[in-house]
């Protein structure tokens, strides 16, 4: 290959007598360039040959030799990756070779950009978590040799691996417990930019191995078909004992299976069973023939029919005593589900935990949910840190964390150097402010953040800023309060603006007003009259009840999703910095702790507000301290005691009780008792305890719903053509029918942040049409807007900017959504019999869950195929 490269030539012509001014002239000079002297060659080189496997768990050693194109061995840096071929064959090829990339005919030109940044500490993380999760025990699998539970889609990378003189390296990986072939690709650079890539595969297998048929998850009170292939690879009939062993599920046939199965041949084994109330199943399969074995072992999740209801209390013990509690169960619920949940928390650290676990562990990952991720940790540890106070568990994990949270957000940033809710989002000043205020604490937490990026980040903030002086609306005022605050934040106060909104302050709504006395503070003393003002304007605004003290907006502002609880936490905030012995600081610590649910707050942002101001509450107060003893009893039987000391004072204590052990017919008595330590008088500290009671509605009760969004499902065959006859709607199908989803979603109102979530029959799976490996050939997945029309064609794509199709469902995203109707259509292929529960779908405002709807659930049936019968 000999690509052409254009260089301009611009010729300067000097002055002479006849024309006073040099004179320019501009062409192109074409050169050619062999790419054959640009090449490296590079061998990989396996210690087994190419008629020879490995096995899982068995060490490979690559050789690596690499030469330039005479033949010459050369140093030269490598980058490694050894993936399961599976994944490579899911789509094509994004980048060009390297030597088409380094060497290709380029035009003149000038190109600005900001390289695409990867981080493997996310995968390698993503794949540790993945990994820790299939873990366990091999249960009853010893007499079939170690359990297989070790998989992985990458077993190895490295950036960089470099070859000596000789051009030569060796490195070795232990292969993962996948049977599959392993691809191990090379990308090689000099310091002449000679480069080449080159590729080798290994196979790993067993002369005898199971291949499990089952579900990606269950739904509880699924009835399933579940199975194991078995496969013969030796050149012998085999006489095989195939067993199957569940934590979980009930198995209706016996577990132990003697099959015959061919040379080279595999045969299908079955079992039916029931799905039981757990939040898991371990499903182990084996297989054994003489000396030849294998077991595998894999967890899959299960999730409930319905929704949980949890009803909560809690309270503050600050001296010895006790405090009686009633729990009633109401008069309609699954008594196979539910549990009432007490935790004892003795510090505010304590209280915390199940918040950043909240916000660490959550499914979605927009920006806002990027930053909330990590931002209240580093907080949190940098206040551990100012205290003195190791926190070994959050210092191990942080890092990572941190680094897979910052390295997305250099991502989506926008070339404008902003952020937007999703990636095809326009920028937003309020995101952009909130992600900008999450690498500021990261850069004091000690993280290395880029400043190019901050840069222009602080630039986009502040252009957002200019215009009128004088804002119109209280969501416009309130967002210019968090830029300002922010701003200041990162030592580029804008105060000129801050003076201007703060004697516009009757259009900011209470955190509005919070975040600018915060920005003020951070000016120093000149500006203490602007601080007390504000804080005198949020103190008359109070609302104090028997619970504590709190806000309450007369207004929503959706535009920073913001809620009452969100403003109070902001409050606190505000309170901790500027004022620390505001008489009613103390009881918003304690109507913030009431609020919580399962330890945490309704949203990702309430949560992240909550956990920034009780750290700051907590740094302030030095509340970590506390010596005394506690227990819980419940009906008179004791639930559960302990103690408190220095060692403990940030360890939360959970205790639990099923529903069905309640008492359904009158309230359940739950008595928390504090006393001194064993030898003293008083205790120290404090006790803040919280009850959680979560159950479940009965199936039956578990109908559509509508509080402001309406939601419905249907499903119909694949092979009915909507577009030329009416398509009935089915409730069963046989294993590999496609079956085509339709949801219908009606806003009645404008609607903001918006997900919806429709679940599958545990026996299906959605259709990803992106995919190579996708076998159904059919059209993409089609957003529609029913309730108007226009001359072209669909609306409704640039409304729902983010869909995701996971193991359990389809998810879609809408930052905003008019009023209207819209249809969205795609598929499912069926791939399990059984009967399964049907998961309602579920439409909400992810910011504010008051606002959302439901549909029927139901039941699907999946039978064999003819062919299978």
């Amino acid at each position: 290959m000999i690509p052409n490269v254009y260089v301009s030539v611009v010729i300067v012509k000097g002055v002479d007598g006849t024309n006073p001014y040099p004179s320019f002239k501009i062409g192109y000079a074409q050169l050619s360039i062999d790419t054959a002297e640009k090449e490296l060659t590079i061998e990989l080189t396996p210690d087994k040959g190419p008629d020879e496997h490995y096995g899982p768990g068995e060490k490979v050693t690559y050789s690596i030799h690499v030469t330039d194109s005479a033949g010459n061995p050369v140093e030269a840096e490598l980058a490694l990756t050894l993936v399961d071929l599976a994944v490579l064959t899911l789509a094509d090829r994004r980048q060009m070779d390297i030597v088409s990339y380094f060497w290709r005919e380029r035009g003149i030109g000038v190109d600005t950009s900001s390289g695409l940044v990867l981080s493997i500490d996310r995968i390698t993380q993503e794949v540790g978590e993945e990994v820790k999760g299939m873990g366990g025990g091999g249960g009853g699998g010893e007499e079939f040799g170690p359990v297989r539970q070790d998989f992985q889609d990458t077993a190895y990378w490295e950036a960089v691996v470099t070859t000596d003189k000789d051009g030569n390296a060796e490195i070795s990986v232990t292969l993962p417990d996948n049977l599959t072939t392993w691809r191990l690709s090379a990308w090689g650079v000099t310091d002449e930019t000679l480069v080449g890539e080159a590729q080798v595969d290994v196979v790993s297998t067993k002369d005898l191995l199971v291949r499990p048929v089952a579900p990606r998850f269950f739904v509880v009170g699924d009835e399933a078909m579940l199975g194991a292939v078995v496969h013969n690879n030796t050149d012998g009939d085999l006489e095989v004992t195939v067993a199957f062993e569940a934590e979980g599920l009930r198995i209706g046939d016996s577990a132990m299976q003697q099959i015959t199965i061919p040379a080279n041949d595999k045969v299908r084994v079955e079992w039916p069973v029931v799905v039981e109330d757990v939040s898991e199943v371990k499903l182990l399969f084996g297989a054994r023939s003489g000396s030849y074995a294998d077991a595998v072992e894999i967890p899959l999740p299960v999730y409930n029919y319905s929704t949980p209801e949890v009803v909560a209390t809690s309270g503050v013990l600050r001296s010895d005593g006790e405090r009686l509690e009633a729990v009633a169960l109401p008069p309609r619920y699954d008594p196979t589900q539910g549990e009432l949940t007490v935790h004892v928390d003795p510090s505010l650290a304590a209280g915390m935990t199940d918040g950043l676990d909240y916000l660490e562990h959550y499914p979605y990952e927009c920006t806002e949910q990027t930053v909330s991720r990590f931002l209240p940790n580093v907080v949190t540890y940098r206040a551990y840190k100012e205290l003195g106070l190791d926190r070994p568990d959050l210092a191990a994990r942080l890092p990572g964390q941190v680094s897979i949270g910052l390295q997305r957000l250099y991502n989506r940033q926008h070339y404008d150097g902003g952020w937007g809710w999703w990636i095809n989002d326009d920028s937003n000043p309020y995101l952009t402010a909130y992600v900008m205020l999450g690498l500021i604490e990261a850069e004091r937490a000690g993280f290395t953040v880029d400043e190019e990026v901050m840069q222009r980040a602080a630039a986009y903030l502040k252009t957002s800023l200019r215009g009128a002086r004088d804002v119109k609306d209280h969501w416009e005022a309130n967002r210019r309060a968090f830029i300002l605050y922010v701003l200041a934040e990162a030592e580029s106060a804008d105060t000129a603006r801050m003076v201007n909104l703060f004697e516009q302050r009757d259009k900011l709504d209470t955190f509005g007003k919070a975040y600018l006395a915060m920005g003020f503070g951070l000016l120093g003393e000149d500006y203490e009259e602007n601080v007390d003002t504000l804080l005198s304007d949020i103190t008359n605004a109070a609302v104090v009840s028997a619970t504590g003290a709190h806000w309450e907006e007369e207004r929503p502002d959706y535009y920073a999703m913001n809620t009452d609880t969100r403003s109070t936490a902001i409050v606190l905030a505000a309170l901790a910095r500027l004022d620390p012995d505001h008489a009613l600081a103390p009881n918003t610590v304690r109507w913030l702790m009431a609020v919580r649910k399962d330890g945490y707050w309704e949203t990702t942002q309430e949560t992240a507000w909550a956990l920034i101001a009780l750290t700051d509450w907590m740094v302030v107060t030095g509340e970590l301290e506390g010596e005394y003893s506690w227990q819980v009893v419940v009906n008179g039987e004791k639930l559960g005691e302990g103690s408190v000391a220095r060692e403990n004072i940030g360890e939360t204590v959970k205790l639990q009780i099923a529903v069905a052990q309640l008492l359904a017919d009158q309230a359940n008595r739950v008595t928390i008792e504090r006393a001194a330590p064993e030898g003293e008088t008083y205790g120290s500290g404090v006790l803040y305890y919280s009850l959680y009671l979560r159950y479940y509605k009965p199936v039956e009760d578990v109908t559509a719903l509508n509080r402001g969004i309406i939601v419905s499902r249907q499903y119909t065959s694949a092979d009915c053509d909507p577009e030329e006859e009416k398509c009935p709607m089915i409730s069963q199908a046989q294993v590999g029918d496609v079956i085509r989803v339709k949801l219908t979603i009606i806003a009645p109102n404008d609607l903001h942040y918006v997900v919806v979530e429709d679940p599958f029959p545990a026996g299906a799976e959605g259709v990803d049409q992106s995919l190579k490996t996708t076998s159904v050939a059919g059209e993409d997945p089609t957003l529609t807007r029913t309730d108007r029309r226009n001359p072209w064609g669909y609306w409704g794509w640039w409304w729902f900017n983010h869909t995701e199709m996971r193991d359990e469902k389809a998810v879609l995203f809408a930052t905003t959504l008019p009023r209207g109707t819209y249809e969205y259509t795609y598929f499912i292929r069926a791939s399990l019999a059984g009967e399964f529960r049907v998961i309602p779908t579920y439409a909400y405002e992810m910011y504010f869950p008051e606002v959302f709807g439901r549909s029927d659930g139901g039941v699907f049936t999946i039978v064999k195929a003819a062919d299978e019968e």
